[in-house]
């Protein structure tokens, strides 16, 4: 939890830093927790991603006894403009390929969200917390 909550303050990547593939300019995604990259039986999909809604339920319920409840945002209208070539934000642009809704928690130069998500059906399911502009 405390490296979510450091999201609120820490600096966030500039254009020209250097930076890791959680990370770009202007915003930088943490990957909290990941689950197996595959299951030889898929019906075990839904069991895990139950674990990881229930996971990043208890850590957006600790997240607002700090910083009050959450806005929820669907990325699903935002992977649609990002797909029709609309212009989005960086962050939101990359948390919408593979995360479909967020806790959010915005501040005067950020917004801190947190979900779950999974790239493809044999990718992990992964508990991410990102900060930056998901507007």
């Amino acid at each position: 939890m405390e490296r979510v909550l450091g999201l609120e303050k820490q600096p966030l990547p500039g254009p020209h830093t250097a930076v890791a593939d959680t990370a770009g300019p202007g915003y930088q995604i943490l990957f909290l927790c990941t689950s197996a990259e595959s299951w030889e039986d898929r019906s075990q999909t839904d069991e895990v991603w139950d674990h990881f809604d229930r996971g990043c339920l208890v850590l957006a319920e600790s997240l607002a006894q700090v910083w009050g409840p959450p806005e929820r945002i669907e990325l699903g209208p935002v992977l649609e403009r990002s797909m029709r070539g609309e212009a989005v934000s960086a962050l939101a642009g990359v948390l919408s390929n593979f995360v479909p809704s967020l806790s959010a928690w915005p501040f005067d130069d950020r917004t801190v969200c947190v979900g779950v998500g999974q790239w493809d059906t044999e990718f992990p399911i992964t508990l991410v917390a990102a900060a930056g502009d998901l507007c």
